[in-house]
């Protein structure tokens, strides 16, 4: 799926490591609504996530637990157990190990993802995700991935943080990829992706942003009419084909002004605007802030 491949390249999930520990007797804890995708690994034993007017999920040993919205949750020993504030118990259990016969052991963390970028499949994705890893060497990339960063966040070596934060995203890579393959008959950016006119167009914006795309030009991309792509796109993707260019576009800028010293109507060319005003004026329409604002408050 090239539409896929330049999709997370380009979005390149970050994150770390909230929670580590090995924890017997009544726990729990609340996670507040965070800018991120959360999620919990169940290693040994089990728990429970409780949200807000939903349906509370159990989780045995080898299942893990997306929160793509980063919407407020609990995490506990039962299903009506006591949950203190994530600060409280991180600063109480992180990185202890009970030696009870029935402790649960849970590592917890965050993607970092440009949410502007990430927005189709974030909005595409249910509040909660809960997946079946399992435990067994060589069952799937992604149990093998939480074994190897259960080894990392429980032996301290040299290069510790470095290998969990590229495991992290190699989480993140799996999901997504994972669940993109799945079979689904839901009209969103998923199933778009699996659609043969979609998945061509998709990767043509996401590699070539830079050309002054037309409605035409897209849905000769596609296969497709005029009328019959941006009816197409709109119900699948879940906007207009322009409003997902632009967004794409500015969430290319956003990197660029916080990672390079390009200036501005460099980057303007880069993702097809023909003058500084007009870029940093779509800028300030998408992301609410003037790309010299947003790169100033990035190098803080």
């Amino acid at each position: 799926m090239n539409a896929l491949n330049g999709w997370l390249k380009a979005v390149r999930a970050d994150g770390l490591v909230l929670v580590r520990t090995r924890v017997a007797g009544p726990w729990g804890f609340e996670v507040q609504p965070r800018d991120a995708v959360v999620f919990h690994f169940v290693a040994e034993g089990r728990a429970f996530v409780r949200q807000p007017e939903t349906e509370t999920i159990e989780l045995q040993a080898g299942d893990m637990i997306l929160l793509p919205r980063g919407g407020a949750h609990e995490m506990a020993r039962s299903r009506r157990g006591k949950a203190m504030p994530l600060e409280a118990f991180l600063a109480m259990r992180d990185g202890v190990v009970d030696q009870g016969p029935k402790a649960t052991t849970l590592i917890c963390g965050q993607f970092d993802v440009d949410r502007h970028l990430a927005l189709p499949a974030l909005r595409a994705l249910p509040p909660a995700v809960s997946l079946r890893a399992g435990m067994a060497p060589g069952c799937s990339p992604l149990s093998d991935t939480l074994r190897m960063l259960r080894d990392e966040v429980e032996t301290p070596n040299f290069g510790n943080q470095i290998v969990v934060r590229n495991l992290i995203s190699s989480l993140f890579v799996y999901f997504i990829r994972d669940w993109a393959s799945a079979q689904s008959t839901a009209n969103d950016w998923f199933s778009a992706l699996r659609s043969p006119h979609m998945t061509r167009v998709l990767a043509r914006m996401h590699e070539a942003p830079e050309r002054p795309w037309t409605l035409d030009e897209l849905a000769k991309e596609a296969g497709l009419s005029r009328a019959a792509f941006a009816r197409h796109f709109s119900h699948s993707v879940g906007e207009p084909p322009h409003s997902y260019l632009t967004r794409w576009r500015m969430g290319i800028a956003a990197q660029l002004l916080e990672q390079t010293d390009l200036r501005l109507r460099d980057i303007a060319s880069r993702v097809g605007y023909q003058s500084e005003f007009s870029f940093s004026r779509a800028f300030k329409m998408t992301r609410g802030i003037s790309p010299v604002q947003y790169r100033r408050e990035r190098l803080k």
